[in-house]
């Protein structure tokens, strides 16, 4: 899979987590953490399972990543990612898109939002250069991923650095394990289904930060260097503020669904090593903390 394809096959998810993390943070840069990085293990009488916080958007100058971090892939035999890269079908990919993303029946973005937000996305897009009716088509969530990407690429984010990418292409090439948590279509049936009033409410917050994207997500990668899961947790928490049903739906719902998934890595013959959002890991709904809860002995590295 080359980059092109890997952009438009991304965990389409995994990138509006990271969106979503971008938007009212109040987190201030992260503390010094003695060296420690977003990697975690879990060590049993036959094997050991690392856990590795991913940003799936990074530049090229977040490389090399750090020597522990390298220590642990060449030590794992099998990768699992948040979805199996090998299995997705990219042109279904695109027809679920459409087919999830744009109205078909008659409606249009304005019916599905209120007269102020309709009016602040009109004018955040004339900003831009882009008249709204080109995107009249668009359902809420749809034209929340298209603007917050498109101003991510514009500051040189790219999904193809991200850290799932470079692990990715890593395993392919050591031709290691590969396997996936869920799939393409479940993440994109996440957001489709969503109602209209989850999509409205994350279009606006979207369209409220977006002039300070690069700093919020600055303050972002700067914890997850550092493995500052306090600091992650904070933002974590700030983004999905007043927002509970798409914080149960996009973090709590999926933590719980991969739990099994990870608890069965435990104890088997070879080392695996799993790469989830970095979100996903911390603070009280995370999965470290459920899998401290279940008694296992999470160290992180």
């Amino acid at each position: 899979m080359n980059n092109r394809s890997y952009r438009k096959t991304i965990s389409v998810l995994s990138a509006i987590l990271l969106f979503l993390l971008c938007i009212n943070v109040f987190a201030q840069q992260s503390k010094e953490h003695d060296q420690k990085h977003p990697l975690w293990k879990i060590s049993s009488k036959t094997n050991t399972v690392y856990i590795l916080g991913s940003v799936h958007v990074l530049k090229q100058d977040a490389y090399p990543l750090d020597k522990s971090i390298e220590k642990a892939y060449a030590n794992s035999p099998r990768l699992f990612f948040e979805i199996n890269f090998d299995q997705v079908d990219e042109q279904k990919l695109q027809q679920l898109t459409v087919a999830k993303g744009a109205y078909h029946d008659g409606r249009t973005l304005k019916d599905d939002l209120s007269k102020q937000t309709y009016e602040l996305v009109k004018q955040r897009l004339a900003g831009q250069g882009l008249n709204i009716e080109k995107f009249e088509r668009f359902k809420p969530w749809l034209l929340a991923m298209s603007i917050e990407v498109s101003e991510m690429q514009r500051l040189g984010f790219d999904p193809s650095k991200g850290v799932d990418n470079y692990f990715y292409k890593k395993a392919k090439k050591d031709k290691k394990e590969i396997d996936g948590f869920e799939t393409a279509e479940y993440q994109l049936n996440l957001l489709g289904d969503m109602p209209a009033r989850m999509q409205e409410a994350m279009l606006l917050e979207i369209m409220k930060g977006i002039d300070n994207v690069q700093k919020e997500v600055d303050v972002i990668i700067e914890a997850w260097k550092s493995g500052d899961a306090e600091a992650l947790d904070t933002v974590l928490l700030n983004s999905f503020e007043g927002f509970p049903d798409v914080y149960q739906q996009l973090i709590t719902d999926r933590n719980k669904n991969w739990m099994p998934k990870i608890e069965s890595l435990i104890g088997q013959k070879e080392n695996a090593m799993i790469i989830l959002g970095a979100g996903h890991l911390v603070g009280k709904d995370g999965i470290l903390a459920a899998l401290k809860q279940e008694g296992y002995q999470v160290e992180q590295l």
